[in-house]
């Protein structure tokens, strides 16, 4: 499974971070960019017969997680 964790807040930078499986984070210029980039990773997945995981936090500091096989996201 790939797991992906969207914080809700920038990084001290001001950019949005995106971590796959735990590595170091990718960083993005915006919290829209790094979500349409595991959309588009976990549709590969999808593709694949693969499963995904994206975990978002939300402004209200809770995490949401979206998860599945077989359909397609769209960002």
């Amino acid at each position: 499974m790939m797991i992906f964790d969207l914080p809700y807040a920038p990084d001290s930078q001001g950019a949005f971070s995106l971590s796959i499986n735990e590595s170091p984070p990718l960083r993005f210029p915006s919290r829209g960019a790094a979500l349409t980039y595991a959309i588009r990773l976990a549709n590969q997945r999808i593709a694949q017969g693969l499963d995904y995981a994206i975990n978002v936090e939300g402004g209200d500091g809770k995490w949401r997680v979206f998860q599945g096989v077989g359909h397609l996201l769209v960002a």
